[in-house]
Formats: structure tokens, sequence, C-alpha cells
């Protein structure tokens, strides 16, 4: 009994010095990543074209007052492309009557799906292959863009030599634990994507943002656009990795004072919401499901639960673990502009993150696939079409 609780200590000494130097990284990562406001950039003697790309599925609720704002975007040489992806609404006549008022937004109507394709995806495909401008920004309905948002990200781009530039944008959430998952997503989501390497064209790390995805239009159609990823569900991550695999310079940069969506609304449409994309993010392997619902209930939400169960010198590093983990999410919320007061919650968001991913594997299972805007698409479907 005594050489187990002695491997048990050691155990978490090891555990104690991991938590520290994935906290500490977390918070190098975020150092690394530039802020577009803080970048330094001349503006071109003739700005590029630029078409903003978004497609819409029955959002009749929202869509007029997302496109309108979406619309005081200024830039010199900007158009639109909306497309209306087989909404049963009025999200295409609400669409029309903007473009009637606008010339530079056009509307492209899908009504069937194509076999092998995902809905979101070959509707920006449709849109894509419609225009022929310098630059394509890939974007989602509800984000809200500053108006000099394109011009400074297009300076940007013109100024580096970038060929395609994504950005984080500022997630306004509700409550103490959404905004804790926010600090927590945002934390994790940058270091298993090591976000601050994706800069250097000797790393293979890649990413994409669907707030704000800006290519090239060229390098774009060199890489084999959406028909390469056709049945992709985390569509704006895996276009980052197609543009890294064909050797065109990434940039990711921090926007928060320039970009602007609305994540969830309540822990249940969050829980729901991320369905479709916990399970694709670890390429439907069940072998991984299961290494990341072990390793993250192990590594964050075990020491919360062993606290009360151990004793003595157990106790105490357990105790130290916890307050790394709630000080280190405390100084993050800071640094994004939240209320540090999301540190109590961090054992609760993460017992939900595991929850959610635990859920999804299984109703993936029990579905035969992934159910998105009331299509279902069979695991069959979604391998067959994978990059």
């Amino acid at each position: 009994m005594e050489d187990w609780k002695e491997i048990l200590f050691w155990v978490t000494w090891f555990h104690f010095f991991a938590i520290l130097l994935w906290e500490i990284l977390g918070h190098y990562a975020f150092f690394r990543i530039p802020y577009l406001r803080q970048s330094d950039y001349d503006e071109p003697r003739q700005w590029p074209s630029v078409a903003i790309i978004f497609a819409a599925k029955d959002e009749q609720r929202e869509i007029e007052q997302a496109v309108c704002s979406m619309l005081k975007v200024e830039y010199p040489n900007l158009k639109y492309i909306a497309v209306n992806d087989r909404s049963t609404d009025q999200t295409g006549n609400i669409l029309d009557r903007l473009a009637a008022k606008d010339e530079r937004l056009k509307v492209v109507h899908v009504q069937e799906l194509p076999d092998g394709w995902l809905g979101k995806n070959n509707a920006l495909h449709q849109a894509a292959v419609a225009t022929d401008t310098d630059y394509l920004l890939f974007t989602d309905a509800d984000v809200s863009f500053d108006v000099e948002c394109v011009k400074r990200a297009i300076g940007y781009t013109e100024h580096h030599g970038v060929d395609h530039l994504t950005m984080f944008p500022k997630v306004p959430m509700p409550g103490l634990l959404l905004n804790a998952f926010v600090v927590f997503f945002f934390k994790t989501f940058v270091l298993y994507y090591r976000a601050w390497r994706v800069s250097n064209p000797k790393s293979k790390a890649f990413l994409g943002i669907g707030a704000f995805n800006l290519v090239r239009n060229q390098a774009f159609r060199e890489v084999g656009g959406f028909a390469r990823i056709r049945m992709e569900v985390v569509d704006d991550l895996w276009l980052g990795k197609l543009m890294k695999q064909g050797g065109f310079r990434q940039q990711v940069l921090i926007a928060r004072d320039d970009l602007s969506v609305p994540w969830y609304g309540s822990i249940r449409e969050m829980i729901v919401g991320l369905d479709k994309n916990t399970y694709a993010g670890v390429n439907y392997n069940p072998i991984l499901w299961v290494a990341m619902i072990l390793g993250m209930g192990f590594a964050f939400f075990w020491p919360f639960v062993a606290i009360f169960f151990c004793e003595g010198q157990l106790q105490v590093l357990f105790a130290w673990i916890c307050v790394v983990l709630m000080v280190s999410s405390g100084w993050m919320a800071i640094r994004m502009q939240i209320t540090p007061f999301i540190a109590v919650c961090v054992p609760f968001i993460v017992a939900i993150f595991i929850f959610t991913i635990t859920r999804a594997g299984i109703i993936f299972y029990i579905r035969g696939g992934i159910k998105w805007r009331d299509t279902l698409y069979t695991k069959e479907q979604l391998q067959s079409g994978r990059l």
C-alpha cells in the first residue's frame, strides 16, 4: 500500500509540472499571436478586389440585420455574395430584396444538394466559382465587422505577402459559465493547433477560423478549393490545411476589436451545437475520442475531485494544480477582456466539455453520422469526401 501511495505521489508531481507547463505555454502562445490593429502595414497603391462570401439557411429571423451590418464595411473595391442554401423560409426573399437595394450584393440560390457534398461547403463553393475577385473572404452571416476591418486585413496581407489570413474574433457570451467556456476553448484550441507556428513556412501547423478566412483567389483555385474538402465538417479549419499543404503563406491574427460573433446563448445550445464539430475534430477515430475524454478528465477535472478524497501532501499537490488552472484562466480572461471571475467555473466547464465530447461521439454512432441543418450525413458519406 505504501508503494502505491509513493507512486501516486510522484505521478501527481508530474501532473502538477505538466499542467504548469501547459498553462505557461498557453500564455506564451497568446503573446506570440499578433493583433490586427497593432500590426504595421503600408496601404497598397491600388486596393485589390475582394468578395465577402457567406451562406445562409433558414435564417429569416436574423439575416436582414446581419447583412445590413455587413454592408456597412468600408472598402473601395468590394462586393458580396450571399448563398441561400435550400432555405424553406423567407431567407431567400430577404436576400433578394437587400440585393435590389445594394448592387454590390449578389445572391446565389442553391435548390438541391449534390451527392457527396456538405450543404455549407457546396454553398461556399458555388459562390467561389461565381467570382473572379483578387481575394475571397469566407465568413458567417452572423459576424459583425468593424467598418475598417477589411481594409486593415487586406493592407496586412498585401504588405506581408500573406496568401491566407485567418483571425480570432471577439465572442461575446452571456453568463460566467459560457465565458469560462470561451476562455478554456480558446486556450485549448490555440495549443492543440499550435497557432503561434502557423506563420512559419517550415512548420506543418495550420489554422482556419470560420468567422474570417481571407484567401488569394489564385491560391485558392490552385489548391482545389472546396471541392477538395467537400465533406469536411470543420471546413474552415481544413481550408487552412489545404492552403498550408499547398505551400502558401499563412498567418493568424487576433482581431477582437474588428470582428465579433455571438456563439451560443445557453449551455444546452452549446452542447447541441458542438455535436457536429467535436467528433469530427478527432477525425471520427474512436480511439482518439476515448483518449481525449480520458486525457481531459485526468488532466483538468480529476484534481478538483481528488482534493476532496486525498489528504496530506497529495491533497496539497492537487490543491496547487487547481490553483494553477484557476489563476491561469482568470489571467487569460483579463487578457481577453472577460471578467476574471470565470476562474471559479473552471471545474464545471471542464465537466460540461467532457460531457459534450462524450455525447457527440455516442450520438454519432446512434445516428450513424452527423446531422447538420436538418440533413443527416452518414459515416460513409463523411469519410468518402475527406481530405
